[in-house]
């Protein structure tokens, strides 16, 4: 019998279990899936001792409350919520000791949109596709394969490893342990993109306009794709395509001028101009935007595009080396 973990005392409007999503399925038409922000995701594993990938909680910036039933090496990264105990905030990007039987209330609104907890052990997860993602479409992996709701257990996933044991001792001795991260993508507004495969469709005039004026997030957005409002964008042709290859950040031009940025829950294949794709070491800054913030499209070279990717993969690796010292 897994251990028991936390109750949901209190739920939001979406939050399920994650980890880094499917892959090799997309030539079958499934969704890679995954977390939102998975940079947040590996930092707050990390912080627990888990690998990269273990299952997280991603939570959308709504009330919940959380009731742990049994000791409980935790911690926070990403944005949105502030993690409060008996009116006391905890820290985020830090891993902490949570006794038996806290309570642990997430209504406190603060940048960001989504908030990750990883739990040592990683939480347990319907396993889906090589997967332990929640796949709302087809109802399967994470929780049932659906979001949380009020009443659930969750339980844990895998018993602690050595290090993980060595770390709650630390943590029981009332040492803590902090760590140095800078988050501040949670609020920058820049979102850096390369040409599309349609860019050449685009009018000068529109070219242009991409990268001179904001963008909004609108209420429509959801784990598929983020829709902006802003300046109408236009086409020397008629915007439908024959359905093409589409991926998590690709930019499409609607019929009627505005602009979707596919995420993690996207289709596969698409029928609208690719105009843009935002770099995927930026996915994680629009993981974060909320209905209302503004965007910047910033066009840079493929090979910016991957060299930041790289250091960021670089900057996680660091870190991981960091903490296991």
């Amino acid at each position: 019998m897994k251990q028991e973990l936390i109750h949901i005392e209190q739920c939001g409007f979406l939050s399920t279990i994650q980890d880094e999503g499917r892959k090799g399925y997309l030539q079958y038409g499934v969704a890679k899936g995954g977390a939102m922000d998975n940079y947040s995701m590996q930092l707050a594993n990390l912080l627990t001792g888990n690998e990269f990938n273990a299952p997280v909680l991603e939570i959308t910036q709504s009330p919940h409350q959380f009731q742990f039933v049994t000791d409980a090496l935790v911690a926070f990264a990403g944005g949105g919520l502030q993690p409060v105990v008996n009116e006391k905030e905890l820290p985020l990007f830090q891993c902490l000791l949570i006794p038996k039987g806290t309570m642990i209330e997430l209504k406190k609104q603060i940048p960001g949109f989504r908030l990750y907890m990883a739990v040592a052990g990683g939480f347990e997860a319907e396993l889906f596709l090589n997967s332990s993602s929640t796949n709302l479409l087809v109802q399967a992996g994470g929780f049932k394969g659906r979001p949380l709701k009020k009443g659930d257990t969750l339980h844990q996933q895998q018993p602690l490893t050595s290090f993980q044991k060595n770390l709650m001792k630390v943590l029981q001795s009332g040492t803590e342990l902090q760590f140095n991260f800078n988050n501040n993508y949670i609020q920058q507004p820049t979102i850096r993109v390369i040409k599309g495969a349609e860019w050449n469709d685009l009018t000068h005039v529109s070219q242009q306009q991409l990268f001179q004026s904001p963008f909004s997030i609108t209420p429509q957005s959801s784990r598929m794709g983020i829709r902006l409002k802003g300046a109408a964008i236009t086409t020397n042709r008629p915007c439908d395509i024959i359905s093409s290859p589409v991926t998590q950040g690709t930019v499409q031009l609607t019929s009627s001028g505005e602009l979707i940025i596919l995420m993690a829950d996207a289709q596969t294949v698409g029928g609208y101009p690719r105009i843009l794709q935002v770099a995927a070491s930026d996915l994680r800054v629009l993981a974060q935007k909320k209905p209302g913030d503004a965007i910047q499209f910033q066009l840079v070279s493929l090979r910016e595009a991957e060299e930041a990717l790289i250091h960021q993969m670089k900057t996680l690796q660091m870190m991981k080396e960091t903490i296991q010292k």
